[in-house]
């Protein structure tokens, strides 16, 4: 129990007052990300604060924030939350602080509301969801609320939440689009320019950032499209970035987490009143990583103690690297995802739709495609089509184009079998097409594996594809290369690009298992995210409550210790 020795600082402290929890059930919100509203008690507070050795905690609002029922309406409820988070500061003001509640996107109360609750009230910050009505923080109409919290040097504080007109995709919400809208809600306060015009803001995004440590690679190789300069400009202004480490506290998960932050930017946090039983599991995992005892002794209490009374910039503090568990089974040489576009297949599209050929494509050369092969160590290239005009057509032009590249890609593959293969195209989304033209591509074509082109971000929750599909998937005994249908623009704010996480997420979560396991499918265009989310993305195994998967849960846990579905991510075959 030496780990419970730490005093801690608590960034991730939220409150749900029995008033604030009657104003929700009064308009139906009883759930949250697929789960139901937690209940909260100051007695309970103080009960996990010693428990915990936590000796501040600082509190906050959850999600869904203070904003429903109009602007006259959420000043009202914002304005009662602070007064009530101020008098439980008053009796316990050595060990209480708190980012106050703002009515955002409601500028002008936002503003007024800052005003009391750092000038007045003296709390430690603001607290802000990750977007209200879908308004992200890199909003135009907020630059008045940024320039108020500019002047004060204000530390803001980011939780996540929901975006409106969303499909409910159960406890997939929390489980991974929750980790999405944090990192794209500081993606887009930098996009808009916001981190330029107001550096002496200070951020703590809550859950280790989302899945920004992991996607930021990505991120900034998009961006570099819009802005040259973006990493340089994210590099000066990365000193106002502190991540906490609620919920995050994995071995993929928190070295990727401490390298990117930095280890001074690295803040405890409990996600109380949420995560309830797991308090104890998260400060027991943080301990055992291999950190030095000040290093962990910032982690827990110093390094919230210098964010929150520091005016200047925090200096980033880097340790060695720590090294994640990851999957060394993924390099070989053999590169499954490399595009092929046919001349044929070009020409086609134009003579049907001449207005999407307007911009560069790369058709297929063979001498460069081998120039490549040799400059990167591969023996070997699986190709596959890439075109995100082609699934604007109709469904028969569609077809049409598919089956002229399935032709055109097996005669390209037979020129030289030993160092090409080929994907077959497939549009899973024609129930009545893929399974034509998976039995056409693998016994008419002697196609080498699959391609299944996919869009189920936005589909209803039960929704993947047609089982059958999935069925001739498995039997096929080929690999299966899964590709969103459209790659373009940025990942997270084009949410069709990691379609492919998404997908074994969603497998996981219907209880599709054995169609994963039996089958060889390579992911890609995942932005990092397999590694770095295996461990909770691969829980939704055992989320379908009954009694089979508790029991299996258990002797998965305690026995094997090897959690299935995390064990089939730390496996699949991933090549971004």
């Amino acid at each position: 129990m030496g780990y419970f020795k730490y005093e801690k600082w608590d960034v991730h402290h939220h409150i749900s007052p029995k008033f604030y929890s009657e104003q929700l059930e009064r308009i139906g919100m009883t759930k949250v990300w697929g789960i139901n509203q937690t209940t909260w008690s100051e007695k309970a507070q103080r009960k996990m604060m010693k428990k915990h050795h936590i000796t501040r905690a600082i509190m906050s609002i959850s999600t869904p924030g203070v904003y429903f029922g109009g602007d006259t309406y959420s000043r009202k409820l914002a304005r009662r939350c602070n007064d009530f988070m101020a008098d439980l500061i008053k009796k316990h003001p050595d060990q209480l602080g708190a980012f106050g509640a703002v009515p955002l996107p409601d500028v002008e109360g936002a503003v007024e509301e800052l005003k009391y609750v750092l000038d007045v009230l003296k709390f430690d910050g603001i607290g802000l969801l990750s977007n209200v009505n879908g308004n992200y923080l890199g909003h135009q109409q907020y630059e008045q609320f940024f320039e108020e919290a500019n002047k004060r040097c204000a530390t803001i504080y980011i939780h996540p939440t929901a975006a409106p007109n969303k499909i409910d995709h159960g406890l997939l919400n929390y489980m991974y689009y929750m980790k999405l809208d944090t990192t794209r809600t500081i993606m887009d306060f930098v996009r808009s320019g916001y981190h330029k015009l107001f550096p002496n803001i200070k951020f703590i995004l809550s859950h280790g950032g989302g899945v920004l440590p992991a996607i930021y690679p990505t991120l900034m190789e998009r961006l570099r499209d819009e802005n040259p300069h973006i990493e340089a400009e994210y590099d000066h202004w990365k000193s106002q970035l502190y991540l906490d480490t609620s919920l995050v506290a994995y071995h993929e998960m928190l070295p990727k987490m401490i390298d990117f932050a930095g280890i001074r930017h690295t803040l405890y946090g409990s996600d109380y009143c949420w995560a309830k039983s797991n308090y104890a599991y998260f400060i027991k995992q943080l301990s055992t990583f291999n950190i030095n005892h000040s290093y962990l002794e910032g982690i827990f209490k110093h390094n919230a103690e210098r964010a929150l009374k520091a005016k200047a910039p925090v200096k980033q503090v880097l340790v060695d690297k720590m090294q994640p568990i990851t999957n060394h089974n993924r390099k070989g040489k053999i590169k499954y995802h490399y595009h092929c576009t046919p001349k044929a297949v070009y020409e086609q599209l134009k003579r049907i739709k001449p207005s999407y050929c307007n911009g560069e494509v790369k058709l297929w050369d063979m001498q460069e495609t081998f120039n490549w092969m040799c400059k990167c160590g591969y023996d070997k290239i699986m190709l596959s089509l890439d075109m995100p005009q082609l699934w604007q057509l109709k469904d028969s032009e569609k077809t049409a184009m598919l089956k002229t590249y399935n032709n055109e890609v097996v005669g390209i593959r037979n020129k030289n079998p030993k160092k090409i293969g080929a994907f077959g195209a497939i549009d899973v989304e024609n129930t009545e097409h893929a399974l034509k033209e998976i039995d056409y591509c693998l016994h008419d074509l002697e196609l080498d594996g699959l391609c299944i082109y996919t869009r189920i971000y936005d589909q209803e929750l039960e929704e993947v594809f047609d089982v059958n599909i999935l069925d001739k998937l498995r039997k096929s005994g080929v690999p299966i290369l899964v590709h969103p249908k459209d790659t373009t623009g940025i990942p997270i704010f084009n949410e069709n690009y990691l379609d492919a996480v998404f997908f074994v997420a969603k497998m996981l979560y219907l209880d599709k298992y054995e169609y994963l396991k039996d089958t060889r499918y390579v992911l890609t265009h995942t932005g990092g995210l397999v590694d770095f989310l295996a461990k909770p993305l691969g829980m939704l195994y055992y989320l379908q409550l009954h009694k089979r998967k508790m029991v299996q849960f258990i002797w998965d846990w305690l026995i094997t210790k090897k959690e299935k579905g995390y064990a089939y991510l730390q496996s699949v075959h991933v090549e971004d």
